[in-house]
């Protein structure tokens, strides 16, 4: 659109640049003597005399008895060359002259061609001219404002028409209606627009009658010898002359005679170059009537009516552009407009002008103006004539066009009022119909697809019932017992037509299927479900899990009659034998019930599987859920718990505290058999450090840690911690890692990343392994201690004599220090079997070389008894407190001590 907008200013610039160029005057030179090849041409010698030279053409001037101009010499001082010279007043379009000679001694002029103009152009005759090419600027610029406007008018009757007929043909109507409105708007528009392009060549070919006029006016002047040199000086004679060939003149001679050609000159008036009046005549039918005008405004006079008036914006136009030599056209003034009657004031609005100016322009000097006024009263007439014929004809184009569109668009939108009625039949899943149209034409062929489309439709849907009827069975039933599933249950449930509900789970399945196989295991299930199918009438089961078996009981049930069915059902099963290939297997059930409170149905299944699980864990055969079973409470809690750890993880949180491990003998031997004191070692434990102060221990967090699989980023942060703690420092410290840790590979990459980022402070790292848990996978476990050896680190088993102690890690593992479960350390010095076992280890780890400590030393008896004992290092409440720095732990020792 913005683009459209500037199409205007773009062609009205490019006009004028074209019209400024096209009016410079071009120079004719030529240089005397002519070179011999020249003269040679044109019959010459070098002795030849030029006495003159002209210029000669047929040139747009006002003259029409004079096509010669005379160029000037300019003699050359300095050499016998003589330059002649002439600027000629050039005029839009092409400009053909020659130079003639007048040579001395010779009674006919010599013809040349302009010897510095290369180009030429060939009259009828044969003859070459000299041509001059200047842009036709009145033609161009016609033509560019037509196109511009019809590129204009054509986007904006898009824009206007596109929405239209947008709108129109959504419209809920026939359709051949909607073709008929259409062909009407687009008819409309196409006689608007040619009406519009009529008139603009109406008023061209107006423009060119009055230009003629005038020119004509001219002649009459020019034949009366009228100096136009000197226009001021010959006013009683231009009076003379319009008198005789003007002022008696009518309007209007054959009334048959089409208006277009009787829009004439009503005023006429001959103006100096200044614009100044010199003489203005009107035609006698019109001078009282003007006189009546001027009066009727305040004027003394028709001059000063003309001059003053209705003149007084179009003399500073034509004066501006006088030496275009153009017709310069403008309306009348608003504020004389008025007193012009409504027929005038019509035609003027539709011609689009009624005064016009017409410079006088000889040898391309402005001698003076033409101005004239023009009777327009005719042109509204006539162009309401060819109004109303453009209406008539339109009317009966429309009336035509509107009849056979009609007609066509009825036999159309017949078919597709059938098509649509068996569209609609389809729609409603009837697939029996045919389609029969005879058309023949674009519309049968898609009447005939559209019954290619109903067989396959018809044949598709048939599939898919059966498919449908196949998805429903897999998706809602079990593929191994027929059963409906867990998915099926659900929606069940959703039907609100449920009492109660019990759950049944054939205990330690797996293991059947880990023992005689997953065939056999599936032979089972088959038998429990005939067998549950058998004697669970009236009532609905399901198998929702791999070894789960759900009942819904539709009927009213109390506390008693459910578990008495539910102990039936598992009599029946676990009470009968399992034949299979002649071995006989016998399975038992745990089960649970849930009753319907509160249209709470999508819980029952929920509810009952919990009581199950508790009766299963208290090696009960079946449980009723009750509320207490459900804890709001502690969920609430895990809960928050949750959201506790990730604030932590988010904001780091989480940071490690050190407890001290105090060596318990003074001096120990070095590797140079030099005695030394031990320094003490540190276990960095896991904590974290809430913003208001509160720390929390791991048996706060650690089991909620690992359920919400916060735990692998928690000891990421504890282990970075604990190396930049130890860094700069020379004690040994220790850091736990359960088994888990050493199963995931991510987490030994992560913990290899800082052995190499820090190679000084891991030769000071004891990782210790947890005992309690049940070593099954040596090879994992040996080959975490193969990596991390190399750095320098030691290995220890924490937690020893807990669980299932086994010395068989001692041998099979590289340990370098075993840490004494608290358990035995505890009651060291009253429990005798704890002190048999803890003289086993010691004497053990002594004959193997491995370090002992200590753990849960908490009073001066256990410590003397860990001493008796000669175990390495000692660790507890009494020697000292986890801190969060060294220093603070050394601390606490130091005041333990006092």
């Amino acid at each position: 659109m913005l683009a459209l907008l500037c199409l205007w200013p773009l062609q009205t610039w490019l006009v004028s640049y074209l019209a400024d160029d096209a009016l410079t005057p071009y120079e004719i030179n030529l240089s005397l003597p002519l070179s011999d090849e020249l003269n040679q041409h044109y019959g010459l010698s070098a002795k030849s005399k030029i006495l003159n030279v002209f210029v000669s053409g047929s040139f747009s001037d006002w003259r029409s008895d004079d096509p010669f101009y005379q160029m000037h010499s300019s003699p050359d001082n300095q050499s016998d060359e003589k330059q002649w010279q002439y600027l000629l007043p050039i005029y839009p379009g092409d400009i053909e002259y020659k130079l003639a000679l007048d040579v001395e001694g010779q009674d006919q002029v010599i013809w040349i061609l302009d010897p510095k103009n290369p180009n030429t152009a060939v009259n009828p005759w044969g003859d070459k001219n000299s041509l001059i090419e200047v842009a036709d600027w009145p033609k161009i610029a016609v033509i560019s404002q037509l196109l511009t406007l019809a590129v204009i008018g054509a986007f904006l009757l898009y824009c206007l028409l596109e929405p239209l007929l947008y709108w129109l043909l959504h419209l809920k109507m026939p359709l051949y209606r909607k073709l008929v409105l259409s062909n009407v708007l687009i008819l409309i528009c196409v006689q608007i627009i040619f009406f519009s392009y009529q008139l603009h060549q109406n008023r061209q070919l107006i423009k060119l009658s009055i230009s003629d006029t005038l020119h004509n006016m001219h002649l009459v002047l020019a034949s009366n010898q009228i100096n136009f040199d000197d226009l001021n000086s010959q006013k009683d004679n231009i009076d003379i002359a319009i008198d005789q060939f003007f002022s008696p003149a009518t309007t209007r001679i054959d009334k048959k005679q089409t208006s277009l050609f009787q829009i004439t000159l009503s005023d006429f008036a001959v103006l100096d170059k200044n614009g100044e009046l010199i003489s203005l005549h009107h035609r006698q039918q019109n001078q009282s009537l003007q006189l009546n005008r001027a009066q009727k405004l305040g004027f003394n006079n028709t001059d000063d009516y003309f001059i003053k008036g209705m003149w007084a914006s179009l003399i500073p136009q034509a004066k501006q552009s006088a030496l275009n030599g153009q017709l310069i056209t403008a309306k009348r003034p608003s504020a004389i407009r008025h007193v012009e009657t409504n027929k005038t004031r019509q035609s003027e609005w539709v011609l689009g002008f009624s005064q016009v100016m017409q410079p006088i322009v000889s040898r391309g000097q402005l001698q003076g103006f033409y101005g004239g006024s023009i009777q327009v009263k005719l042109y509204g007439a006539e162009l309401l004539n060819t109004l109303l014929f453009q209406l008539l004809l339109l009317t009966g184009v429309l009336s035509l066009a509107s009849w056979l569109l009609m007609s066509v668009g009825k036999i159309v939108t017949a078919d597709i009022l059938t098509l649509t009625n068996w569209t609609q039949r389809i729609v409603k899943g009837d697939l029996t119909q045919k389609l029969k149209l005879n058309s023949q034409d674009e519309i049968q062929q898609l009447g005939d697809n559209f019954e290619l489309m109903r067989e396959s439709l018809a044949s598709s849907f048939h599939q898919i019932e059966q498919q449908n009827s196949k998805l429903y069975q897999e998706a809602y039933f079990n593929n191994l017992t027929g059963l409906p599933n867990r998915k099926k249950l659900y929606a069940d449930l959703n039907q609100h037509t449920v009492s109660s509900l019990l759950v049944f789970n054939i205990t330690d399945f797996a293991e059947i299927n880990d023992f005689y196989g997953v065939k056999t295991g599936d032979a089972i299930i088959q038998k429990v479900a005939n067998t549950f199918e058998m004697n669970a009438a009236p009532h609905r089961l399901y198998k929702t899990g791999a070894d789960e078996f759900v009942v819904l009981v539709a009927i009213e049930l109390n506390d008693q009659q459910l578990q008495q069915l539910a102990e039936q059902l598992i009599d029946h099963v676990s009470h009968q034998a399992i034949v299979i290939d002649d071995n006989e297997l016998y399975v038992t059930l745990s089960a649970g019930g849930a009753h319907r409170v509160n249209d709470q149905y999508s819980q029952l299944h929920q509810q009952a599987d919990l009581a199950r699980r508790i009766a299963r864990r208290q090696f009960q055969r079946y449980r009723l859920f009750t509320s207490e079973m459900s804890n709001p409470e502690a969920f609430e809690a895990n809960m928050h718990q949750s959201r506790l750890l990730v604030t932590a993880v988010q904001n780091n949180l989480v940071t490690p505290y050190v407890q001290l491990i105090k060596p318990l003998s003074e001096h120990i031997e070095s590797d140079d058999s030099m005695s030394v004191n031990p320094k003490p070692k540190f276990e960095c434990l896991m904590r974290i450090c809430l913003p208001d102060g509160t720390v929390l221990a791991p048996g706060q967090f650690m089991q909620t840690a690992v359920r919400s699989r916060l735990y692998p980023r928690m000891m990421k942060v504890m282990l970075e911690k604990s190396f930049l703690m130890f860094e700069p420092l020379p004690y040994e410290f220790s850091v736990n890692i359960s088994l888990e840790d050493i199963a995931d590979a991510e987490r030994v990459e992560t913990l290899l990343s800082l052995l190499k980022t820090y190679p000084e402070t891991a030769t000071r790292l004891t990782f210790e392994l947890l005992e309690s848990e049940e070593i099954t996978n040596y090879d994992l476990v040996h080959d975490f201690i193969v990596k991390v050896k190399p750095y320098g680190c030691k290995i220890a088993i924490d937690d020893f004599g807990a669980g299932y102690s086994n010395f068989v890690h001692l041998m099979r593992l590289d340990i370098d220090i075993i840490k004494i479960d608290g358990s035995l350390i505890r009651h060291l010095d009253k429990d005798t079997k704890a002190q048999h076992l803890v003289s086993t280890v010691t004497s053990f780890a002594q004959k193997m070389a491995i370090e002992t400590v200590a753990e849960f030393v908490d009073s001066e008896q256990v410590l003397e008894q860990v001493k008796h004992y000669n175990i390495d290092y000692a660790q507890g409440y009494l020697l000292g407190k986890p801190a969060p720095t060294i220093k603070a732990a050394l601390a606490l020792t130091k005041e333990t001590t006092d």
